[in-house]
């Protein structure tokens, strides 16, 4: 992939410096404390913790999309090592009667051909030029049988694979995917554990950011099945991946780091980690680089908190708060970057527009952020820090015309919540608060935060439940 990383890593050189002038960014309110558990003012001018009220009764609130758990794996199966394959016997002096770079030939039909009549797979590797090895060749047994298969990519402008494998007294063909541009034999290891080996390939299927799918190829016996997810086998804009067991679980994850495509903004680079869940290799966790801008902060807080990783989410949302070099975004400024990108690649004008930060955005999502923190408070028993970070603020922001109804949310949750002392009866009246109040999402993540966004719906403002 390494002439691949240099065309990306141009590419966002050429980017960068086709970026226009860099957009001032304004700090967030002098008025707000890098304290988050401080005292209340002793008279306050309103009523900070309402009294407890009966709540009304609880309609059952979504389901919330989990990552994969960390697998068992005690409950892995082994796979028994399958008897010496019987193969064609083997007639060391045949020789090829093809050329590789033939264009009238199908070469997988010529090399199943030559290996079934006794020819050697040393005589076939022998015949391939150096730079074949090991991403467009290997020879390497990953049937547990003892008799390594030949994995062959053939180039004739589209790229496809194949994997040769004795079985039954012959040798048969397995064919890869549809034409690629681009296909690599990243290794062969025992990901799941099982005793026998998976195949990893790599294939791209487009140019600009790079459309690259996954393979995780396993033997059942009879032919070579994927183990990737359908949901997790395309990546865009690929720069390295790496096989290791990042969670200590006794199995192998496959973790993909990616570059900013060429289309869209805003991007960051992203680590997504793979791993098996007794099924599939799929989704454990999705991590990107440090928020650029507030509202990555945001939906970073909130996607460690769906991992249960509270103190990193914790971290996120006092950057939101009090991190002043965060920079802003607005739907103008969507579109002043996208202008600016496209006029890299379609030599159309720079615009140039004088923006201005939208004042709204650091109330609206400073309030969220202390939302936020008051549950994760409280989901972790720290009443007293919650109780704080409640009054906080309404005392900041239950007056702000912006902030207004997240602090009213919050009043909605604290209300239902001491009611009962149950987080799931707080979370139903905040999410019921963002149903009848559904322009509070917005801010949070909608379609013009850019493709990497999450799209904030009524459920996503609580997730214990």
């Amino acid at each position: 992939m390494k002439p691949l990383l240099t065309g990306l890593l141009i590419g966002i050189f050429f980017l960068t410096a086709c970026g226009g002038t860099p957009l001032q960014t304004q700090t967030a309110p002098a008025s707000v404390s890098n304290n988050l558990t401080s005292t209340p003012s002793p008279t306050p001018t309103r009523t900070l913790i309402p009294s407890a009220t009966p709540t009304a009764s609880i309609t059952p609130l979504p389901t919330i999309p989990t990552f994969t758990p960390t697998f068992d794996v005690s409950t892995v199966v082994t796979v028994t090592p399958a008897p010496k394959a019987e193969c064609p016997k083997q007639n060391p002096s045949l020789k090829l009667s093809f050329s590789f770079n033939d264009p009238n030939i199908k070469p997988e039909e010529k090399i199943l051909e030559f290996l079934n009549n006794g020819g050697s797979t040393k005589t076939i590797l022998g015949a391939l030029p150096s730079f074949y090895y090991p991403h467009d060749v290997r020879l390497e047994d990953i049937t547990g049988d003892g008799i390594p298969e030949l994995m062959y990519v053939h180039n004739s402008g589209f790229r496809k694979f194949y994997i040769f494998t004795c079985s039954g007294g012959k040798y048969t063909l397995f064919t890869g995917n549809a034409e690629s541009i681009f296909i690599e034999f990243y290794g062969v290891f025992d990901m799941n554990s099982n005793g026998l080996p998976e195949l990893i390939v790599i294939t791209r299927s487009c140019t600009g950011g790079g459309c690259y799918r996954y393979y995780i190829l396993e033997w059942n016996g009879e032919t070579y099945t994927d183990l990737i997810s359908e949901s997790d086998m395309w990546v865009e804009g690929v720069i390295s991946e790496k096989v290791a067991d990042t969670n200590n679980d006794g199995t192998l994850e496959l973790v993909i780091r990616n570059v900013p495509p060429t289309w869209s903004v805003p991007w960051r680079v992203q680590v997504k980690t793979l791993s098996w869940n007794g099924k599939f290799f799929s989704t454990q966790s999705e991590e990107f680089d440090q928020p650029i801008y507030r509202f990555q902060a945001v939906q970073d807080g909130d996607l460690e908190t769906l991992l249960g990783k509270y103190n990193t989410a914790l971290n996120f949302y006092r950057q939101v708060i009090f991190q002043e070099d965060l920079e802003w975004w607005s739907v103008e400024r969507k579109k002043y970057e996208q202008a600016v990108l496209d006029s890299s690649w379609y030599g159309t004008p720079t615009p140039s527009v004088d923006l201005s930060e939208d004042p709204t955005e650091y109330p609206r999502l400073a309030a969220y952020a202390y939302y936020r923190i008051m549950l994760l408070h409280l989901v972790q028993g720290q009443e007293a820090e919650a109780s704080t970070t409640y009054n906080t603020l309404q005392q900041k922001f239950g007056n702000d015309p912006y902030a207004r109804p997240y602090a009213e949310m919050a009043t909605a949750f604290w209300k239902a919540y001491h009611s009962t002392q149950r987080m799931y009866d707080g979370c139903a009246a905040a999410i019921q608060y963002a149903v009848e109040h559904s322009e509070i999402l917005t801010p949070l993540g909608s379609d013009y935060h850019g493709s990497q966004a999450r799209i904030y719906k009524p459920e996503d403002v609580c997730p214990f439940r």
